[in-house]
């Protein structure tokens, strides 16, 4: 009688062109997965992980019952990984994530550049599931007498999580010319609501120069008053700014 494995595989496999061509695509051998597939045999460790990759599920999810598995696949269609490495690495990396990378919701952002800490950068940031991954989108506002950039800016990027870290890429959505890497700190808490790191990227005016800043995010909630902390975003001098935003 076939095994959850095999029922389970089938419905995956139901999704592609043939099974010829999902071996050809996952360099998996077509003789041995016809065995997983009828329930004859069951994958190694090593091969299972490569099978989950490519449909974009996770392995525990690939043994629950089939009626289960099928409606799952369903709400949640897989989307069958190319073979070159980028694609891969990007799905493994950043697009096969049961839960989110960190707690979703509202953080407000603080920055402050090392080299200059006169200044106190204030920012909206938002973090959400999206499919398979966890998506961060920023909003920073700069007051034109003050810098030369727009009034405001959004930032829209994807993130991951490793070893009690936040790894975030974000590129500046209109012109798309700065992108930066954040790395933040989660804690010892799955629900840490103060997240403090490093930002490293290209700044905004040219997308040439090199900057680092340290930021932290400190957690809203999930519908915190958007308007209130967007008008909180903006740069401050730092001995000015209000005592809130120091705390």
């Amino acid at each position: 009688m076939p095994s959850n494995l095999s029922q389970n595989l089938s419905t995956l496999t139901s999704y592609g062109n043939s099974v010829a061509d999902i071996c050809r695509r996952a360099n998996l051998n077509r003789t041995q997965f016809n065995r997983y597939l009828t329930g004859q045999s069951q994958p190694s460790l090593q091969t299972l992980r490569r099978i989950c990759d490519f449909f974009g599920v996770d392995e525990h999810e690939i043994f629950i019952a089939p009626e289960a598995f099928r409606e799952l696949v369903r709400l949640r269609p897989p989307m069958l990984a190319a073979r070159d490495p980028a694609t891969g690495f990007a799905r493994r990396l950043f697009l096969n994530q049961s839960e989110p990378a960190a707690q979703t919701g509202y953080y407000q952002g603080y920055l402050t550049d090392p080299a200059d800490p006169s200044n106190v950068y204030v920012q909206l940031v938002k973090v959400a599931q999206s499919g398979r991954g966890t998506a961060v989108k920023i909003i920073a506002r700069y007051p034109r007498d003050q810098i030369n950039l727009p009034k405001r800016l959004k930032f829209e990027g994807i993130a991951t999580q490793q070893a009690g870290r936040l790894f975030c890429v974000i590129q500046e959505s209109k012109i798309r010319k700065s992108t930066s890497c954040i790395v933040l700190s989660l804690g010892d808490f799955d629900n840490s609501t103060t997240l403090a790191g490093l930002i490293l990227g290209t700044e905004p005016e040219t997308g040439n120069e090199i900057t680092t800043y340290q930021t932290v995010w400190r957690y809203l909630g999930k519908t915190p008053d958007l308007r209130a902390a967007l008008k909180r975003c903006g740069v401050y001098l730092a001995a000015e700014a209000p005592a809130d935003l120091t705390k």
